[in-house]
């Protein structure tokens, strides 16, 4: 775990993200020391939330790390978040596809959290790193850098997909998924689901676009659908 720890905060200096507020991941210290192997999943969010104002990217990794057993998950599921639904939706996805929630990589597009994804801008020019642009490069850059080589994922889940703004969808699709097509196996308001092909200096790896589960009740028939997509 030490070899971990060291690995994630030298990522988190080198990319300037030490002292955001914020908690690059709500799995277990436990998981992420774990063979890549046994993380096949990734489910990735925009940004974080409020609740994580109490840490700094730095200050959360050595928590896990004196804590390894503690999963943000599974206390979001015993009500840390206030209500439960964001965190039993977090939990049945990787069950209902044939993965274990306590093997899933849980993290976010940007490594800071704010109010909302509205204020995230906001929040990037008053933080260290300055701007949002500059916490977009080196977010992406450290999931990577840092987050990928510590897993073998067989499948991204970003529940965050509008096209029109910022969301962890578009951004993945904008610095991995280039002259790879949306592929829709649902436009609607609610349910829009789509996949593509992230391609990383070491592997490939689909990925799904769902909407927000804080809002919306994710569609596991659509999410199958998306990923068979990248298996033809």
């Amino acid at each position: 775990m030490e070899i971990t720890k060291k690995f994630i905060l030298e990522g988190l200096e080198r990319l300037d993200l030490c002292d955001l507020k914020g908690r690059p991941y709500d799995c277990s210290f436990e998981l992420l020391s774990a063979p890549p192997e046994r993380k096949r999943l990734i489910i990735m969010g925009f940004n974080g939330s409020q609740a994580d104002e109490c840490f700094t990217n730095k200050q959360a990794i050595i928590e896990g790390f004196h804590s390894p057993d503690f999963s943000n998950i599974k206390a979001g599921m015993e009500g840390a978040w206030g209500i439960k639904h964001l965190a039993n939706r977090l939990y049945n996805i990787p069950e209902e596809l044939g993965f274990r929630w306590y093997e899933t990589v849980y993290t976010n597009a940007l490594l800071m959290c704010s109010k909302d994804a509205n204020s995230v801008k906001k929040a990037a020019l008053s933080s260290p790193i300055g701007s949002l642009n500059n916490l977009i490069e080196k977010s992406m850059r450290f999931f990577e850098e840092v987050t990928l080589p510590l897993c073998q994922p067989e499948l991204i889940i970003a529940y965050s997909n509008g096209m029109n703004s910022h969301s962890a969808a578009r951004l993945m699709s904008d610095h991995f998924g280039k002259g790879c097509k949306l592929q829709y196996v649902n436009q609607s308001s609610y349910y829009s689901t789509f996949s593509f092909m992230a391609r990383f200096k070491l592997s490939d790896v689909p990925v799904i676009g769902i909407r927000h589960m804080s809002r919306f009740k994710p569609d596991l028939q659509l999410i199958r659908k998306a990923w068979e997509l990248q298996q033809l």
